[in-house]
C-alpha cells in the first residue's frame, strides 16, 4: 500500500480528536474509530475491550481536565500503522491523581478506506 501525507495526517488528526473527545467525555468516537476487536493496555496493567473502553468516557470515575500530545510518530506497514506519541495530562481518579507523562503506541489498520484502531498501550513516564 502506498502512504503519503495524507494517511499520516489522519492519523495524526485521529490522536488528536480521540484526546479531545477524553476531555469532552465524548464517547461517540471511540466507537466510531475502535475496531470491534479493540483492546487497550492501560497504565495500571488492566486489559480493557472496546466495550469497557467506550464505557469508561462516560464514566465518572476518572476525570480529565488536560491532555496534551508532544512528540507523536507514524509508522507505516502495508494497511497497518503504529502510532507511538508522548503527552500529558491532568486526571484525577475519585482517590487517586493520574496527572503527569505518558507514553503511549495505538495500532490502527486501514479497514474499508477508514483507518481503525485495533489495540492501544498506554504507560505512565516514571519520575526520577
Amino acid at each position: 500500500m502506498n502512504h503519503n501525507s495524507e494517511d499520516e495526517q489522519a492519523l495524526r488528526r485521529i490522536q488528536h480528536d480521540w484526546a479531545d473527545a477524553r476531555l469532552k467525555r465524548d464517547s461517540s468516537f471511540p466507537r466510531q474509530i475502535e475496531a470491534d476487536d479493540f483492546t487497550v493496555v492501560w497504565f495500571d496493567g488492566r486489559i480493557v475491550n472496546k466495550e469497557e473502553d467506550v464505557r469508561s468516557y462516560e464514566s465518572d470515575d476518572v476525570t480529565f481536565t488536560e491532555f496534551n500530545i508532544g512528540d507523536l510518530q507514524v509508522r507505516f506497514y502495508g494497511d497497518t500503522a503504529i502510532v507511538v506519541a508522548q503527552g500529558s495530562l491532568k486526571a484525577h481518579a475519585k482517590n487517586q491523581d493520574l496527572s503527569g507523562k505518558y507514553v503511549w503506541t495505538d495500532t490502527f489498520v486501514k479497514q474499508d478506506g477508514e483507518w481503525k484502531a485495533v489495540a492501544s498501550q498506554v504507560t505512565p513516564v516514571l519520575k526520577k
